[in-house]
């Protein structure tokens, strides 16, 4: 693997598109009222946002990376790579996290508007690395 291949440029735009995704993903445009509801907070329960997107933002650059190594390993068209990114997003991030949910008795609905974040995020992500390549 030579890292000088990986266009970095791309991997800075998908993990910006990443961050919005899962931004638009939990606000009140999507899934925010039904994702409070179904964990039981309340808006003024979330307290300083700050570290969390910081952090966030931080995983989203780690997570994209990665998607570009994967993908800079396979000779993939558009098509091919959104694929990739459903079976990915729904077999690895949907099929790990399931367990945790089922035994922290958390809502299925819940798990549903992560697992669906999953999808989204990575069709994205891999849309951006695959068509900056």
């Amino acid at each position: 693997m030579n890292f000088e291949e990986l266009n970095f440029l791309a991997i800075l735009l998908a993990a910006v598109g990443k961050f919005i995704v899962g931004g638009m993903w939990f606000s009140k445009i999507l899934f925010g009222a039904l994702w409070l509801q179904e964990t039981g907070l309340k808006m003024d329960e979330l307290g300083d946002s700050k570290k969390p997107m910081i952090i966030t933002m931080i995983s989203g650059i780690l997570f994209v990376f990665t998607v570009a190594v994967l993908l800079s390993m396979m000779t993939l068209d558009l098509t091919s790579a959104i694929a990739i990114a459903v079976i990915m997003a729904i077999g690895i991030s949907g099929a790990q996290s399931l367990p945790s949910f089922l035994f922290e008795g958390r809502p299925m609905k819940l798990y549903l508007i992560y697992a669906t974040q999953y999808v989204a995020e990575f069709v994205v992500v891999v849309s951006i690395l695959t068509l900056m390549r």
